[in-house]
């Protein structure tokens, strides 16, 4: 679950007056405990806080997904932008970065607890990415991986493991989207979500059909413009009714 994501596309329901702010944590929310905030002025707040802040200083909400070496959207300080890369996300804000940490206690049944670290934030460029065109990045990006993996004869290894794969690729189904969201935004979000899934998997097995180091790396230059086209249907998907 993305929660970031999950977070930027619900704030701009509630902004918009679709939906209230108690649901718009419900959805954030899920399964976990109450999520709660540390640090900045909001420390040991709930999480209807920095919704209600954010809304009181107009703007828009959206979800930033940094890996090391693309940092695009994130605003400083540079903490905020460590953190972030740390986890792989976060919603950014007017004035107010938040990245989520959460402690998951498996096997146990406890559900998952979440808090958000938050920090003041400098104003930054926004990193814009069309639907449309993430679209069509992550179409291909799927035909050429493909074909990479295929000529490199390491296409194999995932399906060793049916049952994990059969849950990864429904993980487009268990989205939820506030109403009124853009069905192509939706449609996106779920196709970014199933293959982020598999990439999972994939990168979980680094050796996946490969014999050898040479077909291992072969392997992962051919997954990883996929999984940059899928972070950016992410970023497209979930941010496709934030105000720029």
């Amino acid at each position: 679950m993305l929660r970031s994501g999950i977070l930027a596309a619900w704030s701009a329901a509630f902004f918009a007056g679709r939906v209230s702010l108690d649901q718009v944590v419900d959805a954030v929310t899920g399964d976990d405990a109450p999520h709660r905030v540390s640090g900045a002025a909001l420390d040991g707040a709930p999480l209807h806080d920095v919704l209600a802040a954010w809304r009181r200083a107009g703007g828009s909400v959206r979800v930033v997904l940094p890996v090391a070496g693309d940092v695009r959207g994130v605003p400083g300080p540079a903490p905020f932008k460590a953190a972030a890369v740390e986890q792989g996300e976060a919603a950014v804000g007017p004035g107010l970065g938040i990245v989520p940490q959460v402690t998951e206690y498996y096997p146990s049944s406890a559900p998952p607890t979440v808090t958000w670290q938050a920090f003041a934030t400098e104003p930054a460029p926004v990193d814009f990415v069309a639907v449309t065109d993430a679209q069509y990045e992550l179409t291909t990006a799927i035909r050429e991986s493909a074909s990479a993996l295929l000529a490199a004869d390491v296409a194999g290894g995932v399906d060793d493991i049916a049952d994990a794969l059969s849950d990864a690729r429904r993980a487009g189904e268990r989205l939820d989207l506030p109403p009124g969201f853009p069905p192509r935004a939706v449609a996106l979000v779920a196709q970014a979500e199933r293959l982020q899934a598999v990439l999972d998997l994939a990168f979980a097995d680094p050796a996946g059909g490969a014999v050898d180091r040479m077909g291992m790396a072969a392997r992962t230059s051919a997954l990883r413009p996929l999984a940059t086209a899928v972070r950016r249907a992410r970023l497209a998907g979930y941010n496709a009714e934030a105000r720029d």
